[in-house]
């Protein structure tokens, strides 16, 4: 109820509330204009549908310098369910924007962050062309992966724009 009532947590405080949302929230609002925050959460963060305004504030006002998804099947965390997905995140302050964030997905080895074809770079509008209706992160196994879907995207277009669903509302992203 705090969460959602309180105006504390504008972009994280709606729908099913997440704990690791409002907490990300909160790391952000307490970072430094010049500073840098890291954090390990649920991949939720960057794909649910309850933390879609965070997540596109963080693209759009280019305070997201990079996000990691890992999958716990090789048990990088030798006590959590092997099905568990998370992100390590790392937020800027507003005065230190990044152009293109570094992203990377199916990871599940830290030597994973390694291999320059798993990471790859993401504009603000890059998530305007691959999720213009949620804005939600796309996902890629590669950068040849994410280069193949661009050359898609920019030839085909837009199928349906859910202008209710840019506006904070619900919908389906195509």
């Amino acid at each position: 109820l705090f969460a959602r009532q309180s105006q504390r947590f504008p972009l994280a405080g709606r729908g099913d509330v997440n704990n690791y949302a409002v907490f990300a929230e909160l790391d952000r609002s307490l970072l430094n204009l010049t500073g840098r925050v890291g954090m390990l959460a649920p991949s939720g963060l960057a794909f649910d549908a309850t933390t879609q305004q965070f997540f596109s504030d963080l693209v759009n006002s280019r305070t997201i310098a990079s996000m990691f998804d890992f999958e716990n099947r090789e048990g990088v965390f030798p006590a959590v369910h092997r099905s568990y997905k998370f992100v390590l995140l790392t937020m800027t302050g507003t005065e230190r924007p990044i152009d293109a964030a570094q992203f990377a997905f199916f990871l599940s080895r830290t030597d994973h962050l390694r291999d320059e074809e798993r990471r790859i770079p993401l504009a603000p509008d890059d998530f305007a062309l691959f999720n213009p209706n949620t804005r939600t992160c796309p996902i890629f196994r590669s950068r040849r992966d994410m280069e193949i879907a661009r050359k898609m995207y920019q030839r085909a277009g837009i199928f349906w724009r859910d202008e209710d669903n840019l506006e904070g509302g619900g919908g389906v992203n195509l």
